[in-house]
């Protein structure tokens, strides 16, 4: 796709501004300043313009373009990215039952203010009277089970600048602008929405029945009492059930308890409700781990799903973990990377998710995860400072590099 350039003064040309921002984040630098450093080191430079066909922009040149370009352009980007994807069929055997796609929705935080610098902030004031103001961000993430987690299409909560509200913008609202725009951008690809017990309630549950889609929703104690009601009256002959024993690795077994009722009425919405009784044992200690995971769904329960559905369900926690990983390893989610514009901070954002998604084929690669299993010290955090290392400190023979992307091949995931 052909992005729109805002810029008057073109040092560099689009492609390379851009590129520059995404690999800001696939290098996992951390913040602007550590990949300009960087790139003042010339054997660093050198060899990004080797490998990409592009030169390397300055951190300044990037924030000038993400000021002014429309954030919606590179999110359509990511999408033309996953369609790409999805059509090659990459996420293919990840399906569930063979048929639809796991999308887990989920909110996080990416920066705190001490002001509403840009009037859309959301905010919340503490006990003290302290007001810290927020940007958030509600993600739809396509998830497998091979713990990948790729955005593919993302909704910002935040109040209207000038507008007077009653209530501020919130995750709930978020999900019906984000439910628009899943539909529009992916308008015929089945899916199956995960969700946490937020979103156990009549408005999700139309949404995704007039899109078409199924959902899994974790179900607690509190939610829908009249559901948890009328489970509490049927007998015990109404409820189906089931075993699993799962043999893992690191000496664990696991032994897992299934019922489950079909039938539930809520709303006019014909629901099914599963629930695992799960316990966990260690071999060498003997130590074991009890738990239980209830989830409510719009998929009809039986003997050939119903684990299926309960795994389906428990997949939610991958979105929750990406969000910590990208916190944690690198991405620097959380980091202002623009502390003056809310436009440049998206562009930032969408340039993470994009870069997160290209490391991730990479990470999960069959290649990359046999290395680790056979390097027992060896992680991938090991890895990424081995690659920053080797772009600063060595230089890329430009005809072995030549020669070697004329070879083909095909990344295989895990």
């Amino acid at each position: 796709m052909q992005l729109s350039d805002p810029r008057k003064r073109k040092e560099y040309s689009l492609a390379e501004v851009v590129m520059g921002g995404i690999m800001l984040f696939v290098f996992k630098e951390g913040s602007r300043n550590a990949f300009d450093n960087d790139r003042k080191e010339s054997s660093f430079r050198k060899n990004y313009e080797r490998v990409f066909k592009l030169k390397l922009p300055s951190a300044d040149a990037v924030e000038d373009l993400y000021r002014a370009l429309d954030n919606k352009e590179l999110e359509s980007l990511k999408s033309v990215v996953i369609k790409e994807l999805i059509e090659k069929k990459v996420f293919h055997r990840f399906r569930f039952m063979g048929k639809r796609y796991f999308i887990s929705i989920d909110g996080t935080g990416v920066a705190a203010y001490k002001s509403n610098y840009c009037g859309e902030c959301t905010s919340k004031t503490s006990k003290n009277g302290v007001t810290t103001y927020f940007h958030n961000v509600l993600e739809a993430k396509l998830v497998t089970s091979n713990d990948m987690s790729v955005s593919i299409a993302t909704e910002w909560i935040q109040n209207e600048n000038g507008k007077e509200y009653d209530k501020q913008d919130c995750e709930l609202k978020a999900f019906k602008r984000l439910a628009a725009k899943l539909k529009k951008m992916y308008p015929r690809l089945p899916l199956v929405i995960l969700a946490d017990g937020l979103y156990a309630n009549q408005t999700f549950f139309k949404i995704c029945k007039d899109n078409g889609w199924e959902f899994i929703v974790t179900f607690k104690d509190g939610n829908l009492p009249s559901v948890h009601q009328e489970i509490g009256l049927l007998p015990k002959s109404a409820k189906q059930k089931g075993k699993r024993f799962i043999a893992e690795k690191k000496a664990q077994a696991t032994h897992q308890d299934f019922q489950w009722v079909n039938d539930i009425e809520y709303g006019g919405f014909n629901l099914s409700v599963v629930e695992c009784k799960e316990v966990k044992t260690w071999a060498k200690s003997n130590k074991t781990e009890k738990k239980i995971f209830t989830h409510i769904s719009s998929i009809p329960v039986d003997s050939s799903n119903y684990y299926r559905i309960s795994d389906g369900g428990r997949m939610r926690w991958k979105i929750e973990n990406s969000f910590d990983y990208l916190k944690e390893h690198g991405y620097s989610l959380g980091h202002k990377f623009s502390g003056v514009s809310f436009v440049a901070l998206k562009n930032y954002y969408q340039s993470m998710m994009l870069a997160h998604a290209i490391n991730q084929f990479v990470e999960k690669s069959t290649d990359i995860v046999n290395l680790l299993a056979e390097h027992s010290k060896c992680t991938i955090i090991n890895l990424w400072k081995r690659l920053l290392a080797y772009f600063t400190e060595n230089e890329i023979n430009q005809d072995e590099y030549d020669q070697l992307i004329q070879k083909r091949f095909q990344v295989r995931l895990e």
